[in-house]
């Protein structure tokens, strides 16, 4: 799908007199926005930028705020060690084909399958452990738990383990520390060249809150694709780097966002780069869940 000759137009203007858009290619996974790696010519060289573009139907108000958010953070981070893309242009004016966000890319791709993937989770844990230890400011985390609606699966097997997951997080938060966190961290979001992350990206809900939020969440998507076996894997991984122990309350809180329209979106973000097994999954996440209760 090639972007809106007004889009183009307006990367154009960004970057600069003479640039031209020559190519585009729809990257794979997006579930609320569309991503399109673009070839830039530019007084005689190519070079390639990523564009982010809003898909209809979300909510405005999370637009605006997932604009605001990168493009304060992405020009905070240019001072650190994380490779992130650099922020290039935004633009929320529709007649410019916005809301859109013009940024550089990043090399790698999202590497699913690895060779070694205790290599592959060892620098997902040493490189979260190194986002958390920026000093970076931003938005309170938002919750994407809504306590009240919690409810066991329709096909659980082990509705009790639901159950205690759901007293336990209807409870007063312990205290705990807060940090810059990167919201969504988990596979999806992660470059790799070689074996090598080579990026982070997607940090529209960057913000500052309790880093376990950013531990728990990739500990659900390991489980929902792999197992509870390689979210534990993980788990001692970071806190290997991190030098503390996570807080299974705050793992519980995340792990919890895990719902029934996980089986729809997974699919299209896995888009054929790893097998999936759908009914398997709440079987998983009981396994993960069990086991992060008995870390109480």
């Amino acid at each position: 799908m090639r972007p809106p000759a007004a889009t183009l137009a307006w990367v154009e203007r960004t970057i600069g007199r003479g640039a031209r858009v020559v190519a585009w290619r729809r990257l794979t996974g997006g579930i609320t926005s569309w991503v399109h790696r673009l070839t830039v010519e530019h007084h005689g060289r190519r070079e390639s930028y990523v564009l982010r573009r809003w898909t209809g139907g979300v909510d405005d108000e999370f637009v605006r705020g997932a604009m605001a958010t990168e493009t304060v953070v992405l020009p905070a981070l240019e001072r650190s060690d994380i490779p992130a893309p650099r922020l290039i242009g935004a633009t929320t004016d529709t007649a410019h084909g916005g809301p859109a966000v013009l940024m550089t890319r990043v090399p790698g791709r999202v590497h699913l399958m690895p060779h070694d993937r205790e290599h592959w989770l060892r620098q997902m844990a040493a490189t979260l452990a190194r986002i958390h230890a920026l000093d970076i400011n931003a938005q309170p985390f938002e919750s994407w738990l809504d306590r009240d609606r919690l409810s066991p699966p329709a096909d659980a097997s082990r509705p009790d383990v639901w159950r205690e997951a759901m007293a336990l997080v209807a409870q007063d938060c312990p205290p705990t520390h807060t940090c810059f966190i990167h919201r969504d961290y988990q596979h999806f979001n992660l470059l790799w060249s070689r074996e090598r992350l080579t990026g982070v990206i997607d940090w529209v809900g960057a913000s500052v809150g309790p880093p376990d939020i950013d531990v728990g969440h990739c500990r659900l998507n390991l489980t929902v694709l792999f197992s509870a076996d390689v979210a534990e894997r993980f788990r001692l991984m970071y806190e290997a780097e991190a030098g503390r122990a996570v807080d299974p309350w705050w793992d519980i809180y995340s792990l919890m966002s895990f719902g029934p329209g996980w089986k729809t979106f997974l699919p299209i973000q896995i888009a054929g780069r790893a097998p999936f097994d759908a009914g398997g999954i709440v079987n998983r996440m009981e396994d993960v869940l069990a086991r992060t209760l008995r870390r109480l």
